[in-house]
């Protein structure tokens, strides 16, 4: 191989990194924006701020769900074992640390997104909506835990809390 085409697909190669970055940086403020919304209800319509089960990597929390989310819990305000999410479905965790809101755990259902696992899209923010976890990492670091969850359809909060 020649040394321009070398030099040549190095810069494609670039190109096509800094473009994958920005279509994360656009989701991940995207998914901020919407994790940050007034349509947010609270788990079982109560401002509570739960203390962390089990094995959770997340303090002191509130959770929150989108309306989408909310239409498929039950009666008790949990989802039923075995059944899924509808896609589009949003759960936002207000992690408190010191009863301060350190950081925004998201999981959003999308059908085939490139970020997603299993459809479920992760992310986490700190409080002025800056990354920390990006939709990039496709889960990586949030799957271990959450495949214990696979009969609510990855959530754990219904288990743990």
């Amino acid at each position: 191989m020649t040394k321009s085409k070398i030099v040549l697909l190095t810069f494609l190669f670039t190109i096509a990194v800094i473009i994958s970055c920005k279509k994360d940086e656009k989701t991940n403020e995207a998914l901020f924006e919407e994790s940050k919304s007034a349509d947010l209800k609270f788990y079982q319509n109560k401002d509570t701020l739960y203390s962390p089960a089990g094995n959770s990597p997340h303090g002191d929390f509130k959770l929150k769900f989108n309306s989408v989310a909310l239409a498929n819990l039950g009666a008790d305000g949990k989802l039923p074992k075995g059944i899924a999410f509808s896609y589009g479905a949003l759960i936002v965790k207000e992690i408190y640390t010191a009863g301060k809101l350190s950081l925004y755990a998201v999981m959003k259902k999308e059908r085939k997104s490139k970020y997603g696992y299993n459809e479920w899209v992760w992310v986490e923010y700190g409080p002025e909506g800056n990354t920390v976890y990006s939709v990039g990492l496709k889960g990586k670091g949030c799957v271990s835990c959450h495949n214990a969850g696979a009969a609510r359809d990855y959530t754990r909060t219904f288990d743990l809390h």
